[in-house]
């Protein structure tokens, strides 16, 4: 059987292109564009879960909404037409351009061509409701075939999870994103989600069985679920914890309407936003009907491998700790918590007892970092060639923090001058050590003890508390460490500096799980308050 795929570039169009190369079937995918065009007689989105190795297959590229001569030729010859044209978001053509009167010209197109089979595909749970565009114009396509004189089929599909969904991967991508998730109407609206490769098997086996025509099959999963329990499993399968923030539809809508405009993917579109407000369910029972069996579940293993290689939303991760290698190297590091508890105090009493004997500041701090740094790197046991191996964005990171953190805590010292004037009167103090000595001999030393304090309190402190109990609670730890071991170095007010600037550090320490950038921010501050522009 020779079938046309109308908008069978796209995500399901590859699966059911797949699965009728399977069956022995010839696919003729039909598309406005050539995102995904075949080449040399191979299946767009083969994978290992279709199981579907090489076959032959045409591409025509034709645009439903063009020349209906264009469209009559491509279909000519064959024996049955998929319809799989959608758009998520009204960008360049409307929901009714694409739904509606598309599904009219490529009906009219079947009959001209003496095309008589026809499956349609829209969604479950559809309706006819002037607020909701997307959901409206899915309704009136229906109709439209309906009404066509074809023997049509009617699929309507849940939410589709597989390689390379929306569902999966987006989920995924905000959730490696970021720790709080903002879920629309509090995340109560149900979801079957439904596996690609049993939608494209139920839309060839509609195809298949004559005795289908004029009827109508939801294709779901399942398990029905409210959003907020699926975004959970996505998070437990990828080790992540999520908070999850009602946030009302209306609140959303805005936001969604600048990143349709702005982003050629976003993650989440209105009348997306509509249908997860309402929830996309169907008929279990239609589905295992057209499919004689029952449809995969998403479990926790199949969300692993789909969100695997899934990497954060923009391409940048709010949270301490996103990807399975970066819990790796923290899990190595958490070994080494046990022995802080010896580490630490000792280390704070030895800067403490260096202070009691110099009032040369710098030479106690030379002194301490000559002794805790190897300490650090022999005692400790952590992964250090890792740690310590350099990258050139390490650089560009620790250089663009050091001026952040410059910004904050020049705020910080304006809002301390105007409220507390008295604690920031020793500043005169900590500036003086500048003249202690020479810049030329200074900065050489201020290299060692930045280093050493990085390598110190933040790598030796902050990774493996972070290893041990949660990335926050390491930069808790590594901050309130850091403050501990100045009490008796300087003034209060350097104890405010030490605990902020520590969490810090100590952030971007767990961060990168790396010493340069926290190096390269740390030394770069401290040249620029001593040397450069002081608070």
């Amino acid at each position: 059987m020779r079938v046309a795929i109308a908008g069978g570039s796209g995500f399901v169009g590859r699966h059911v292109a797949a699965r009728l190369l399977a069956l022995g079937h010839e696919p003729r995918v039909l598309a406005r564009g050539r995102r995904a065009a075949w080449s040399k007689g191979q299946v767009p989105g083969n994978s290992p879960e279709t199981g579907v190795g090489a076959g032959v297959g045409i591409d025509v590229r034709v645009d439903l909404n063009g020349e209906p001569a264009a469209l009559v030729a491509a279909l000519r010859g064959c024996d049955a037409v998929v319809n799989l044209v959608g758009i998520k978001a009204a960008r360049g053509q409307s929901f009714a351009a694409a739904h509606v009167e598309g599904a009219e010209r490529l009906a009219m197109a079947c009959t001209a061509a003496g095309v008589q089979r026809l499956v349609h595909v829209s969604v479950a749970g559809v309706h006819d409701d002037p607020a909701a565009p997307y959901q409206a114009s899915k309704w009136r396509g229906e109709q439209v075939v309906i009404d066509s004189g074809l023997a049509w089929t009617i699929v309507r599909p849940g939410v589709i999870f597989g390689a390379g969904d929306d569902f999966i991967t987006n989920l995924a991508a905000m959730l490696r994103h970021a720790a709080v998730f903002p879920a629309p109407a509090g995340g109560r609206a149900l979801l079957q989600p439904v596996s690609a490769v049993d939608v494209a098997e139920g839309i060839v086996a509609a195809l298949e069985r004559p005795e289908t025509i004029g009827m109508t099959f939801d294709l779901v999963g399942p398990e029905r679920l409210p959003l907020h329990a699926w975004v959970l499993r996505i998070a437990a399968a990828l080790g992540l914890r999520v908070w999850l923030l009602p946030a009302p539809a209306p609140l959303l809508a805005p936001a969604l309407a600048v990143m349709e405009r702005l982003l050629p993917a976003p993650p989440l579109t209105r009348a997306q936003l509509g249908m997860l407000r309402d929830g996309i369910v169907g008929e279990l029972a239609q589905t295992r009907a057209l499919l004689g069996r029952e449809p995969r579940a998403l479990d926790l293993a199949q969300i692993d491998r789909l969100a695997r290689d899934v990497p954060p939303w923009l391409g940048v991760s709010l949270r301490l700790v996103a990807h399975t290698d970066e819990r790796q190297i923290l899990a190595k590091c958490a070994a080494a918590a046990p022995r802080l508890l010896l580490f630490v105090p000792l280390a704070a009493l030895l800067i403490t007892g260096l202070r009691a004997l110099t009032g040369d500041i710098w030479r106690c701090m030379t002194i301490a970092n000559l002794i805790l740094i190897p300490a650090a790197l022999l005692g400790l046991g952590l992964p250090w060639r890792t740690l310590l191996r350099p990258r050139r964005w390490h650089l560009l990171f620790g250089a663009g923090a050091a001026l952040v953190l410059y910004a904050l805590g020049w705020l910080v010292a304006q809002v301390l001058h105007a409220l507390a004037p008295e604690l920031m009167a020793p500043l005169t103090e900590l500036y003086a050590w500048a003249t202690l000595l020479p810049a030329a001999l200074a900065l050489p030393v201020l290299l060692l003890v930045t280093g050493g304090e990085e390598l110190v309190w933040r790598l030796a402190v902050a990774l493996p508390v972070a290893g041990r109990f949660g990335p926050w609670w390491g930069c808790l730890a590594s901050a309130v460490a850091f403050t501990l071991a100045h009490l008796y170095v300087g003034p209060p007010v350097l104890w405010v500096a030490a605990f902020g600037c520590g969490l810090a550090w100590a952030w971007i320490a767990v961060k990168t799980r790396s010493w340069w950038p926290g190096f390269v921010c740390h030394y770069l501050w401290d040249v620029a308050v001593i040397y450069g522009k002081p608070y």
